[in-house]
C-alpha cells in the first residue's frame, strides 16, 4: 500500500482529529489529508507565541483557510507558563512541547476529540529533538512516523497535490537562534524576528540571524555575494535594531547549527 494511502486509512479510523498546525511543510499536508478524509471531523490548532515569527503565524491562518480546516488560534507565552523555559537549557523544546500538548489535549477534550496529532516524520527522528519525547509521553499521534513517511516524500506529495508549502524550508521557533544557556528574553526574540524579516524583504528567503553574546548578530544566508552587495545596508539595519556587532557566517545557512554545541551524551537522536 502507498504510504499516503496508509496515512489516509489511519486517519479514517480516528473519526475525529485535532492537528497541531504551524503552517509548515509537514503539518500543512497532515491538515489537508485530515480535512480530505474526515471532513468536519478534522480541526486544527495554531499557537500564537513570542517565540514564533508573527509572519509565520499569519501564514498559518491563511493556509488553514486555503485548506478549509477550522483552525483555533491560542495565544500562549512559554516564558510565563514555565520560568525554566527562559533559562534555555538543551531540553527547552521538551518544556515547550509539554506546555503545548497540555493545552491541545485540554482543547480537544472540550470539543469531544480523543486524538491530537502532529506532522512529525521519520526524517525528524534523526535530529536532536527533545520535543518528540514529550509528544510520546503525552500520547500525541504521529501518523507520518507510524506509516514511515520521510520529509522528502512529504515535500514531493505536497507538490503533486498543489500545496504552496511544498517548497517551504523548515520552520523552527525563534529560540533556535539563541545558544543554549543564554537567556531567552522577549527583546532578544523581537530583535531576531525583525532582523530576519528585514533580510527576507531584501530577497533572502532562507536565512537565520543567530543571537550571540555581546549583542552579536551572526547572519546565515545562502547567497554570500548578494549579502556582501548589501553589506552596509544590513549592518546599518541590524545595528539600528540593537545589535552591536554584525557578522556573516562563512559556512552559510544550516538548520539546527547550534545543536553542535551539545555534548555527545546530551545530543541523542529520537530514533526508536
Amino acid at each position: 500500500m502507498d504510504k499516503f494511502e496508509a496515512v489516509k486509512k489511519a486517519l479514517e479510523a480516528r473519526k475525529k482529529l485535532l492537528v497541531l498546525f504551524s503552517g509548515g511543510l509537514d503539518s500543512t499536508l497532515l491538515a489537508r489529508l485530515a480535512r480530505d478524509v474526515l471532513q468536519d471531523g478534522a480541526r486544527a490548532l495554531t499557537f500564537f507565541s513570542p517565540i514564533i515569527h508573527r509572519e509565520e503565524a499569519a501564514e498559518a491562518r491563511m493556509l488553514a483557510e486555503l485548506i478549509g480546516i477550522p483552525c483555533e488560534v491560542v495565544a500562549i507565552d512559554e516564558m510565563e507558563e514555565d520560568p525554566a523555559f527562559s533559562r534555555n537549557q538543551p531540553d527547552r523544546c521538551y518544556t515547550c512541547r509539554k506546555i503545548r500538548n497540555r493545552i491541545a489535549k485540554s482543547l480537544a477534550g472540550r470539543q469531544g476529540i480523543a486524538v491530537v496529532a502532529d506532522g512529525m516524520n521519520v526524517s525528524d527522528l534523526k535530529d536532536y529533538r527533545p520535543g518528540i519525547r514529550a509528544s510520546r509521553e503525552d500520547g500525541i499521534w504521529q501518523p507520518f512516523v507510524e506509516c514511515g513517511v520521510t520529509k522528502d516524500e512529504i515535500r514531493e506529495y505536497s507538490r503533486r497535490i498543489g500545496l504552496p508549502t511544498w517548497e517551504k524550508p523548515n520552520t523552527v521557533c525563534l529560540c533556535s537562534r539563541i545558544p543554549f544557556g543564554m537567556e531567552i528574553t522577549r527583546e532578544r526574540l523581537r530583535r531576531v524576528e525583525s532582523a530576519e524579516s528585514f533580510l527576507r524583504r531584501l530577497g533572502f528567503s532562507v536565512c537565520r540571524v543567530r543571537y550571540f553574546p555581546l549583542e552579536t548578530a551572526v547572519v546565515e544566508i545562502e547567497d554570500m555575494d548578494k549579502a556582501l552587495t548589501y553589506k552596509e545596508l544590513i549592518v546599518s539595519a541590524l545595528r539600528d535594531l540593537g545589535f552591536l556587532f554584525v557578522t556573516l557566517d562563512l559556512e552559510g545557512f544550516s538548520s539546527g547549527k547550534l545543536n553542535r554545541a551539545l555534548r555527545p551524551e546530551k545530543k541523542q537522536t529520537c530514533e526508536a
